[in-house]
């Protein structure tokens, strides 16, 4: 079985003593590619080296986090982005999106900055990596405002509509390992919406499958996300493996997976 993780911070500092061993963890457990989503400006030289030293496997994305957007920083980020579009070599824009969890005092920059991504996303004809905690309602009515975008809805936490709404916008759900806590509703989600168009994804070092919660997640343990689904919907786990691996090249293409 082949995996890709769509989403993965293997960049971030949790990993600059080990990576080596976790890229080689990831392979042994058939996870073949990994997508490198982008937080702001400083943040993409670390994707970029990382993709440098192992271009066969990794892919990156380039995108203002919406927890990095601020009003006077918000110009320089999206024509940041802009040029790096224009430069080429990117498999999507992200990780974009909204996030009202911590703070509400950046909305409206917030929802500039998506809309303006989201538009990119049209212009360059590339998919998007949306984020969004605390703020379903306002992201989806937004991608509304976007027919044609493509992408994943990452670590998707929402209800049945709020699915629907979802996949009927043409993106697919990212499923992580949150879908493995005791008490997460997402499992009923699921079942309802099943798995045809579902991506693998750890958001890792964050958001460990059990029974790894509450240590540093990365990305071998994709194949545990596919085992967990596989029960869920009564499938082999093989069956997860082709399904989610289609789903990634209809949202990303062949060459992102090639």
């Amino acid at each position: 079985m082949e995996f890709t993780d769509t989403h993965t911070h293997l960049y971030d500092r949790a990993f600059e003593q080990d990576i080596d061993q976790v890229v080689a963890r990831a392979l042994e457990a058939g996870v073949r590619r990994m997508f490198l989503p982008n937080e702001d400006s400083a943040s993409l030289p670390a994707l970029k080296d990382l993709e440098a030293r192992y271009p066969e496997y990794f892919r990156c994305m380039v995108g203002v986090h919406p927890t990095s957007i601020a009003p006077d920083t918000l110009a320089r980020e999206l024509a940041f982005v802009e040029q790096q579009l224009d430069k080429g070599g990117y498999i999507g824009i992200g990780e974009i999106g909204m996030d009202l969890y911590w703070d509400t005092t950046y909305r409206d920059a917030q929802q500039e900055a998506f809309a303006a991504q989201l538009s990119l996303a049209l212009r360059y004809d590339l998919p998007v990596s949306i984020h969004c905690r605390e703020a379903m309602a306002p992201t989806l009515d937004l991608l509304a405002a976007f027919p044609g975008v493509r992408g994943v809805m990452h670590c998707f936490s929402g209800t049945y509509s709020d699915a629907r709404r979802v996949l009927d916008a043409g993106l697919a759900l990212g499923v992580g390992g949150t879908v493995t806590y005791k008490n997460n509703p997402l499992k009923d989600v699921l079942r309802q919406t099943g798995y045809r168009h579902l991506v693998l994804e750890t958001d890792a070092p964050f958001l460990s499958p059990v029974p790894h919660r509450g240590r540093r997640n990365e990305s071998a343990y994709i194949p545990e996300v596919a085992g967990f689904l596989a029960q869920l919907f009564a499938v082999s786990p093989s069956e997860i493996a082709r399904a989610t691996q289609r789903s990634v090249r209809e949202v990303f293409g062949e060459q992102a997976v090639n």
